[in-house]
């Protein structure tokens, strides 16, 4: 392997680590996001009355946990 070879590949695992950092710290902010909102979440939404805009919020906010599990989990994380 010669000394470019080596520094393509050196290059592409250094970009591949940053993105995956980066990955972890954006579920981490959305984790956390979800934890600290919760209880606004239970006050507001689950002990009214269900109408439609009840169910969008809970379908989008719940399929973007789904989201991001299926994202950082390591069988979708492998390209």
């Amino acid at each position: 392997m010669s000394q470019a070879d080596s520094a393509e590949v050196i290059a592409e695992f250094q970009t591949e680590f940053i993105l995956t950092l980066i990955t972890y710290a954006m579920t981490a902010l959305v984790v956390y996001e979800y934890i600290i909102t919760v209880q606004q979440e239970v006050m507001m939404v689950w002990l009214r009355k269900w109408t439609l805009a009840t169910w969008l919020f809970m379908i989008n906010r719940y399929l973007m946990i789904a989201v991001v599990i299926w994202q950082v989990s390591p069988v979708t994380a492998q390209r």
